[in-house]
């Protein structure tokens, strides 16, 4: 079996039909929408401060055009949302997404200790290894936190900041340990293997010691991005011996067999 599931793709730059039609064009068997939680109108007030990509919705209005869109499919379309994790607001965060019919969260950071990484400039050697220890630690507390099925793009800090701990490897092991004890997946995240492909290779060692459960998704913000980096990624995880993706329905896990 061919890698056929893509689940982390936005839909606020183009619309739900759109992004449908695109996968269901690049042979995709099942796709997962997942718009940012600070694009809709109730959760967006504790993340105001993150920049919108596109229209606000309201949960409503983005829930009815994805059942819409999966409607008129060819293939299978699911319910997700992209969420922040951020340790002080996440009560406030999750409230307004009580009761809805998900079939996937992802849990992200975004932001360490109120610095949105990926806004600012190059930190220094010292300044960029503490902020990567402080980013794995981060991503321990979303794994842990019981909220999210998978935890997305677990090596996003490398987008400004080069200054790697020595310890790096060892706090990857740390957090695909508890990702398989937890039994969250980690993602494989297409935005990033087109970028740093070291540092996604990095992840997949640790996935790999510690059978961690692995997500596959591109990140998409058009419809022309949808499984933009599946080659890549497919051939990765032949290289580092990972041979199934996992995906949700109504927040229950299935994996398949590449």
């Amino acid at each position: 079996m061919t890698l056929d599931t893509d689940f982390h793709n936005h839909v606020v730059r183009s619309s739900a039909a759109q992004m449908v039609q695109s996968a269901q064009q690049k042979g995709l068997r099942v796709l997962g929408l997942s718009e940012h939680v600070f694009q809709m109108n109730e959760a967006h007030a504790p993340l105001q401060h993150m920049k919108l990509e596109g229209p606000m919705l309201s949960l409503p209005t983005y829930i009815q055009a994805i059942h819409s869109a999966a409607q008129e499919a060819q293939i299978e379309v699911r319910l997700g949302l992209e969420v922040d994790f951020v340790p002080e607001i996440n009560q406030l965060i999750h409230e307004p997404l009580q009761g809805l019919p998900w079939d996937f969260l992802i849990g992200s950071i975004h932001e360490v200790d109120g610095d949105v990484f990926e806004r600012g400039g190059e930190p220094t050697q010292e300044e960029g290894e503490a902020l990567w220890l402080r980013y794995l630690e981060l991503l321990r507390a979303a794994v842990n936190s019981g909220y999210f099925q998978v935890v997305s793009h677990p090596v996003r800090m490398r987008v400004k900041n080069p200054h790697l701990p020595a310890t790096l490897a060892d706090e990857y092991e740390h957090l695909a340990a508890d990702a398989a004890r937890r039994n969250v997946a980690l993602e494989l995240n297409g935005f990033d293997i087109l970028r740093y492909p070291e540092m996604v290779q990095l992840l997949a060692k640790a996935c790999v010691l510690h059978h961690t459960p692995i997500s596959v998704g591109s990140d998409a913000h058009n419809p022309t991005e949808i499984a933009r980096a599946h080659q890549q990624t497919l051939a990765l995880m032949r290289e580092a011996g990972i041979s199934t993706v996992r995906i949700w329905k109504q927040r229950v896990s299935a994996e398949y067999t590449l």
